[in-house]
């Protein structure tokens, strides 16, 4: 039977196609193969004779099975099948073969009979399902996190859709010099487990593709089991079961090969050069999957090294801000991690201790981005300090993400040991102070930064020696650590103190206001009243000697040779002699001391008295009032002056205040005896005295009219603001109280502020008055003084009048009140009333 004597009628394109060369032809029936042209025999290595005695379902594998017995069954019923159809072929060597096929029929002594043409997609196929099988393997690799994972799910992969029989992996015995069975799956895998390969070359199996692709680091192709003699022991039993081609695949960590993935097909020649390129994409993005793994567990073991780590680790972003901190972190600080992510990385930090080096650690962390290190001092949640050793690592990672790694060692205890070393290297034993060492080094440091004024004491307790003889040496013992005790406490902030010598301490006072004379008369005072060591009162007596930073001496050295020369002068003259080093501040510090005697003396015992000048009307020198001027009066009737006390007196406040309480009291009284206007100078600093203030508001307006509240200008003047509030106030709330500016003209201040107080006398101060007669520019000066206060609603009183000229001259300028020497000096009160009251 021709193949032209059927009858058809095919178009044009079917023509072409059906003469091409390139595309295998079949007539076939429901029965049989009828008719094969040679290029479909070159696809399936049959010859035509061979294939006529198949039907094309005896040809076909399994997967298009089903699909060609439908179509010779339609072939039978006399059915149309045209349709294009993608059939698998079974070569005669049980390879297989892709056609995409058209077909059709024709029609033979009214017989049904099928056309099928089609062309070679045998490689297409493969690469299909080989990407197809590469999307998933990717799939895979980044869902899984471990290799076990990624073996057990791989095999399945790519058994189910490469069509294989078995897949496999095998992995190094490094005692046994093997190949062990890692993971299996597919078709017969009992047939694994009666293997055994070796690594061993001398042996058979070291010859099998999966050994050699293990040595070499290649893929091995065994594209048919049946002719290939180095596939593997038991060859029979693996062609028996199907395995008829194979590769073996090396799977790399880091160019190392770790495993072998074998896979079985059962077609020849399944697996060759065509598709080895997929086959190595495929080995290529398995071993990338085994190295992220080993990242990821890498990763897992550092974080969880790190979180347990001894060390403090702290990683930020760019900027600083806590990402994330390891367990020590959080038991250090006692701030859980919530609490710490998210905040800055100096929010641990000491700022006092971190602006030492700030600028330093700028530069270099946020500009040069290079590792900086040092101590840094962090907080605890409860306000501990924690030394820490630490370092700051930037990390740049691919796209410019930048982070910062801080690793600290903490160094607590180890610098609380080296304290104690340190204080034991540079302290006294006994008292815990620096020793002569030490306190030189430390003054000296301090002296090579200090701006403003500083003093040396050295102090030596007189008669230790006796104490000791007579109380014993452990109550001497304790005095010494006693007294170290308390010039601790005195001076807190400002001051280096040592214990020099047995019974010699050493104070360095620095910041210190004025010359230090003050701080000298605290530290006496400490040693007024005795101390008591266990049942013992005992009375320390102490000797100073002084030296004046910058005045005597710039270094340590300098200083402590004036100091223990004035302390050797101080002892010779006997116990309690302070001696200055330089004289005048020696004259200064007598005066305090004397003065503080004085003060504390005339409150206990109310000493303070007061002394009164009359001062009159400038027109007809009738009494207008009087001043009254402070003295102390001791019990032997030895009265002392202002200058001997009131400075001492306006210095401290806890007198000063107790002092005006007393003499507002006493001038009440003398104004309820003479009701005549009494002035009495109240300082600056009472304003702010709200107690103070309320108690003038409060005087009755029988005195208060009577009463004059004098203020000095150069004190008013520093709080000028305040006192214009005050004033006016105190008047608002008693009217009949009258105010003056004392010592005006010496405040050395705008006389712009004068409208704003509310005050009803200026008081012209001595020294313009006893100018006056030295020329016009002189009397002019006074005159204005007179003029700006008459405009303004003041009187105006001169102070220091002592002659006839001062007071024609006064009078001719329209001064309203006069006071002084000419007219009387201060009289104490009995005089006052026989001369002015009788």
């Amino acid at each position: 039977m021709m193949l032209q004597k059927f009858t058809f009628e095919p178009c044009k394109t079917f023509k072409i196609a059906y003469s091409s060369p390139l595309l295998g032809k079949i007539i076939f029936s429901s029965e049989k193969i009828l008719k094969v042209n040679s290029t479909f025999c070159n696809f399936s290595k049959y010859t035509k004779e061979e294939l006529k005695n198949l039907k094309l379902s005896d040809i076909v594998a399994s997967e298009s099975k089903e699909k060609v017995k439908l179509l010779e069954e339609k072939l039978l019923k006399n059915e149309k099948i045209t349709s294009i159809e993608k059939i698998k072929f079974i070569k005669k060597d049980k390879s297989s073969f892709w056609l995409i096929s058209y077909l059709d029929v024709l029609y033979n002594n009214n017989k049904t009979l099928g056309l099928l043409f089609g062309a070679d997609i045998t490689y297409e196929q493969k690469f299909e399902s080989l990407f197809y099988t590469l999307k998933e393997i990717n799939q895979l690799i980044l869902q899984t996190t471990f290799e076990k994972e990624l073996f057990e799910r791989i095999c399945p992969i790519l058994v189910k859709n490469l069509n294989l029989k078995l897949a496999w992996i095998g992995s190094l015995d490094e005692e046994n010099k093997t190949i062990k069975l890692v993971y299996k799956y597919g078709e017969n895998v009992e047939y694994l487990e009666k293997i055994k390969i070796s690594l061993d070359e001398n042996l058979p199996e070291g010859q099998c593709p999966t050994v050699q692709a293990f040595k070499k680091g290649k893929i091995i192709i065994n594209p048919d089991s049946r002719v290939n003699p180095n596939f593997l022991l038991r060859k029979e039993d693996a062609i028996k079961k199907g395995y008829l081609s194979s590769c073996a695949i090396p799977l790399k960590k880091h160019g190392k090969v770790v495993a072998v993935l074998n896979l079985y097909s059962p077609e020849p020649y399944f697996f060759d050069k065509a598709v080895k390129p997929l086959l190595e994409e495929i080995q290529r993005d398995l071993s990338f999957g085994l190295e992220k793994i080993e990242r990821i567990k890498n990763n897992l073991l550092i974080v969880t090294a790190l979180s347990k780590a001894k060390d403090w680790i702290i990683i930020t972003d760019e900027n600083g801000y806590i990402l994330n901190v390891n367990d020590i972190v959080c038991q250090a600080t006692g701030y859980s991690k919530e609490e710490l992510i998210g905040k800055h990385a100096s929010f641990l930090d000491n700022f006092n201790a971190l602006l030492e080096f700030y600028e330093e650690l700028n530069i270099m962390i946020l500009k040069k981005k290079k590792e900086y290190n040092n101590i840094f001092v962090k907080r605890s949640k409860d306000g501990k300090e924690i030394f820490l050793v630490q370092e700051i690592i930037p990390v740049k990672l691919p796209g410019d993400i930048a982070y910062f790694v801080i690793i600290g060692k903490d160094v607590t205890e180890e610098l609380k040991i080296m304290d104690k070393l340190e204080k034991f290297k540079n302290s006294d034993l006994l008292t815990g102070l620096l020793n002569l060492d030490a306190f030189a080094i430390k003054v000296d440091e301090i002296l090579k930064i200090l701006t403003s004024q500083g003093i040396l004491i050295l102090m030596d307790i007189w008669g230790m020696s006796y104490i000791n003889k007579s109380h014993g040496l452990e109550i001497g013992n304790n005095l010494i650590k006693k007294i170290a005790s308390i010039l601790q406490e005195t001076f807190k902030d400002n001051a280096i103190i040592g214990r020099l010598g047995g019974d010699e301490f050493g104070i360095f006072l620095y910041n210190i206001h004025g010359t230090g004379t003050f701080e000298i008369a605290k530290l006496a005072k400490i040693f007024e009243n005795p101390i008591k060591i266990d049942d013992y009162k005992i009375k320390v007596k102490i000797n100073l000697g002084c030296s004046f930073f910058p005045l005597d001496g710039k270094s340590f050295k300098d200083l402590y040779e004036k100091a223990t020369i004035s302390l050797k002068e101080a002892k010779n003259e006997g116990p309690g002699v302070f001696v200055f080093y330089n004289k005048e501040l020696s004259e200064k510090l007598e005066y305090l001391l004397k003065a503080e005697d004085l003060v504390t003396r005339a409150l206990e015992k109310d000493l303070f008295i007061f002394y009164y000048q009359p001062y009159f009307d400038i027109s007809n020198l009738e009494l207008a009032g009087f001043e009254a001027l402070v003295r102390i009066k001791k019990d032997d009737g030895k009265i002392y002056y202002p200058d001997s006390f009131i400075d001492y007196l306006e210095e401290h406040e806890e007198y000063l205040f107790k002092f005006e309480q007393i003499g507002l009291e006493k001038i009440i009284k003398q104004i309820e005896r003479w009701k005549k206007p009494i002035s009495f100078n109240l300082s600056a600093k009472s304003l702010q005295n709200t107690p103070f203030i309320r108690k003038i508001i409060n005087i009755f307006p029988n005195i208060a009219k009577n009463l004059i509240i004098e203020i000095t200008e150069r004190e008013l003047i520093k709080i000028i603001n305040i006192a214009i509030q005050n004033l006016k106030y105190l008047k608002s709330k008693n009217t009949n109280i009258k105010l003056a500016i004392d010592d005006f003209g010496t405040g050395h201040a705008n006389f712009s502020y004068l409208k704003d107080l509310p005050v009803d006398y200026v008081k012209i101060d001595i020294s313009f008055i006893r100018r006056i007669t030295k020329g016009e520019k002189e009397k002019k000066l006074v005159k204005g003084i007179i003029d700006l206060c008459h405009n303004l609603g003041f009187e105006t009183v001169a102070e220091g009048v002592e002659t006839e000229e001062h007071y024609k001259i006064l009078k001719e300028l329209g001064c309203d009140k006069v006071q002084g020497f000419y007219f009387s000096k201060p009289l104490p009160p009995e005089e006052i009333e026989k001369k002015y009251l009788t």
